[in-house]
């Protein structure tokens, strides 16, 4: 089962001991129509930026250049560039300005251009300009921004990426309570074939798992430092770069310097692809839902809390999660493309142009960042209305295809001439809706098959002959889930070690 103890919010941080936060009905024009209070986490995410503002770009980066000015000045220090009470000094008031800023007495000063400027000022203004002067020393605002920049980035990730994977054991959880629910698959938006709730479930939670392998993959790749690399073409200053880099909790250090400020792009998208699947696999699941939860399919019914209703028809339960999800991919995949076009053909060395990555990263991650807290709600708490999604597996002659493999493996008939059969099967019976077995068992001795002896009319038995790996029958959903789960969870363990540790190195 998946670690129901394991809540977080919408930001990725864990909820209070009260769980998440519940709208009071009074708050919405329609929260009186429903059973329980819509959850406020929820009614953001539908909101988007309606009514939310969003804080300046630079002050978000605040806690990542705070702890990159300790490390690079104890660096300075190590490396005797620096004495200890200069060190000491730059530290101290470093630390002031970020306990100052988070309390908010100090809001960065929009004249001083950007947070790097801000700190280094309050530090003059602190400890004078002696010691703030010596901050800046083997270093260039464009390695300093590319570094913070990683560093929000690779938080956004981590959390991202953790938020996810709860999300895949909570899908998981669904499946593995509806192995044995029958229901009809779909193709071109037609009933297609037999398959089970789980089966359907588990796919889900399967293209999810690889995009926790390409955030994975995709971490690796981004977690090294561009600290170091100045203006992109080093400096004569000697630095240590292995030792911020390690101070920072990079992996190790991005060598050659000029690719580290000319690529400033690549790994803010590298980050937007990982996402940009992420939220393109959940956009094909918030449609499924949309469909399934239909009151003329009535299949899942999403609790209260999770729908939103309407100001002039009261009976509306609308799914505005699913359907902003959508909104939000397209957004999404268009940004991610921007962060490509803008690096596009620019000359070796910093541009200017780079510093709008920045902004197109942050509004990715503003836009995602609760999708996968939302729909693990959703998924904890959506139901499946087992006769219903049975009711789909009998009608439409979903059973057809069934049929024609069946006669195939017990008539000794080709599958071609068994397909014949059943189609002449769904003509003959095109009153009912559905394949008679008494019709087949006519037709297949026309043909000069064996009697057939199955029952197809039970969608149950004709999901539990599809035995093969990756196919609807419960044995094989059951081992999909296994491996997935097992996935997962190894997911959940590296990553949350990974926050731990990078928490205790920003503290410092």
């Amino acid at each position: 089962m998946s670690r129901k103890s394991s809540n977080r919010s919408a930001t990725g941080a864990p909820d209070s001991a009260a769980g998440p936060r519940k709208a009071n009905s009074k708050q919405q024009f329609w929260g009186d129509r429903l059973s329980e209070a819509p959850e406020m986490a929820n009614i953001a995410y539908c909101a988007g930026r309606d009514v939310a503002p969003r804080p300046m770009a630079d002050s978000v980066l605040v806690p990542f250049d705070c702890w990159q000015n300790r490390a690079h000045a104890r660096m300075l220090q190590a490396c005797k560039i620096i004495d200890r009470k200069t060190l000491d000094a730059i530290v101290s008031a470093v630390h002031q300005f970020e306990i100052q800023h988070a309390a908010g007495e100090y809001q960065l000063r929009p004249e001083k251009e950007d947070v790097h400027t801000n700190i280094e000022h309050f530090v003059t203004e602190s400890v004078g300009p002696q010691v703030a002067g010596t901050m800046h020393t083997g270093r260039s605002r464009n390695d300093q921004t590319t570094t913070v920049v990683r560093l929000y980035v690779r938080d956004r990730l981590l959390k991202f990426g953790v938020a996810l994977a709860d999300l895949v054991e909570a899908i998981l959880d669904l499946a593995e309570k509806n192995l044995d629910v029958p229901v009809a698959g779909f193709t071109h938006y037609q009933p297609a074939s037999i398959t089970t709730m789980g089966h359907w479930f588990a796919s889900w939670a399967q293209a999810l798992e690889r995009d926790l392998d390409r955030i994975a993959s995709s971490y690796v790749r981004l977690n090294i430092s561009p600290l170091g690399a100045a203006a992109s073409f080093g400096t004569s200053w000697p630095i240590n770069r292995e030792m911020t880099a390690k101070a920072l909790g990079f992996r190790e250090v991005q060598a050659n310097s000029l690719d580290c400020i000319t690529n400033r792009w690549e790994m803010e998208a590298e980050a937007a692809v990982a996402v940009e699947f992420a939220l393109t696999h959940l956009s094909i699941v918030a449609q499924d839902i949309i469909m399934l939860s239909s009151p003329h399919v009535g299949i899942l019914q999403i609790a209260d809390r999770y729908v939103t209703g309407s100001s002039i028809m009261p009976q509306k339960r609308n799914p505005d999660f699913a359907e902003v999800t959508r909104a939000k991919t397209s957004l999404v995949q268009n940004l991610t493309a921007s962060l490509f076009g803008i690096a596009r053909g620019a000359l070796s060395g910093y541009n200017r142009d780079t510093q709008w990555t920045k902004y197109l990263v942050m509004d990715i991650f503003d836009e995602v960042t609760a999708a996968p807290v939302i729909f693990r709600g959703v998924m904890e708490t959506m139901k499946v209305d087992p006769e219903k999604a049975r009711q789909t597996a009998t009608s439409n002659f979903v059973n057809a295809v069934d049929v024609a493999d069946v006669l195939a493996q017990e008539s000794g008939l080709p599958f071609r001439t068994a397909y014949e059969i059943a189609s002449k099967a769904v003509k003959a019976c095109e009153t009912e809706g559905s394949i008679s077995t008494d019709v087949v068992r006519k037709l297949a001795a026309e043909y000069g098959g064996k009697k057939l002896k199955l029952d197809v009319g039970d969608p149950a038995v004709l999901a539990e002959r599809k035995i093969h790996t990756g196919a609807p029958a419960k044995a094989a959903v059951e081992s999909d889930i296994k491996t997935l789960r097992t996935a997962a969870q190894q997911r959940l363990k590296e990553w949350e070690g990974e926050m731990i540790r990078l928490k205790r190195l920003q503290a410092k």
